[in-house]
């Protein structure tokens, strides 16, 4: 069994080197690397538009993680307003964005172009945004790739209000583990099974080796096996 982080963030500024031992402790092979925010956009200013340092930022950290891209670590594009498209090292997308962060233009032809790219490429995404937002951009991506919400949906509205919109019931619809609730992940599995589950460690902000040890306590046999890291090796089409 291979134990894969499906939600890890790594850059310039959280390089490779403070990851990898914190994988090893936690028997965790390799994973999904994408930008920390903070290389990306200045998340603390709502009406920051854009600069020419974080441009330069943007480019350097797309740079960096296509250098660590291997066998077992795979390496997601982190979306940014420009709606640049990403380069082939890329095999997933980061969309990221909180209430009083920057707001994303999404009616532009750029944003448009960028999702049909996605689309074609069956790209996966993880999709981190408002409640209603993230019901919006579900509607634009129309089933046409895999969404993955990060921790369970508890930043994108909350699991409970996700399932009560149905959300789950889609089977392009994916869910991680970081940081989420044991008993969610209990929820998700009796009413969805578990072959859309994907473990997660959202590190920094989670340890990995704690993030997995709840996902050892929730699921066992194959179940684990799936969740642990056989579920991402399917979504990227490199199952072993």
């Amino acid at each position: 069994m291979m134990v894969l982080d499906s939600h890890a963030h790594c850059g310039l500024s959280l390089p490779w080197e403070k990851l990898k031992p914190l994988w090893e402790e936690g028997g965790i092979e390799g994973g999904v690397l994408f930008s920390p925010v903070e290389e990306i956009y200045n998340r603390f200013d709502g009406s920051f538009v854009d600069s020419t340092a974080y441009q330069r930022s943007r480019e350097k950290v797309h740079q960096y993680l296509a250098s660590l891209k291997s066998a077992n670590i795979f390496v997601y594009w982190f979306v940014w307003n420009d709606f640049k498209v990403p380069t082939e090292d890329f095999c997933g997308i980061k969309w990221h964005r909180h209430a009083g962060e920057p707001a994303y233009r999404y009616g532009i032809p750029e944003c448009e172009a960028l999702i049909e790219h996605i689309c074609q490429k069956e790209m996966p995404v993880v999709l981190e945004e408002e409640y209603y937002i993230t019901l919006e951009l579900v509607e634009k991506f129309n089933g046409r790739t895999t969404l993955i919400i990060p921790h369970c949906g508890n930043l994108n509205g909350g699991y409970a209000r996700l399932k009560k919109a149905g959300l789950f019931k889609h089977p392009n619809i994916y869910v991680d583990t970081s940081l989420a609730d044991p008993l969610q992940m209990e929820d998700f599995a009796a009413d969805y099974g578990t072959d859309r589950i994907l473990f997660g460690s959202d590190f920094p902000f989670g340890d990995p080796a704690a993030e997995y040890r709840k996902v050892e306590k929730v699921f066992s046999g194959e179940d684990k096996e799936k969740v642990g890291g056989r579920n991402l090796l399917r979504l990227l089409q490199k199952e072993k």
